[in-house]
């Protein structure tokens, strides 16, 4: 006659079913690491491409590039230079700062300190200095 004694599943568990669930993790794992690898790899490329876009350039271009004058090379490495935000609070007309510099409850505008100095402001010497 059959038993109707409840019984764990561990109890009567195979050996091997222990070995699969195992072999299944590892796969599980090597999977994600290799997932984590490809994500970081193409975020790399673009954020490659979004600093540098102008580094890879076309050999018609590259060709062209050679004829131009130093003057035209000279701007292009101007265009190059990192350009440096600034901001300016709406209450000062006078001077431009780095973001640390601006109180807390101040209606700020960011620009370029280029922009800054087209609109008749001043660099702060606390702020920035050089």
């Amino acid at each position: 006659m059959a038993s109707l004694q409840a019984r764990s599943s561990l109890r009567s568990a195979h050996p091997l079913i222990v070995v699969n669930k195992l072999i299944s993790l590892t796969a599980f794992m090597i999977l994600l690491a290799a997932g984590w690898v490809a994500v970081n790899y193409l975020k790399n490329e673009v954020l490659m491409r979004w600093r540098s876009p102008g580094e890879t350039a076309p050999p018609a271009a590259a060709s062209a590039a050679t004829g131009q004058s130093s003057e035209a090379a000279t701007d292009a490495k101007a265009a190059r230079l990192p350009i440096r935000m600034v901001y300016s609070c709406v209450g000062d007309k006078q001077f431009y700062h780095n973001s640390t510099h601006l109180p807390a409850k101040c209606d700020r505008t960011a620009m370029s300190e280029e922009a800054a100095r087209s609109r008749g402001l001043s660099r702060c010497r606390l702020c920035l200095p050089d």
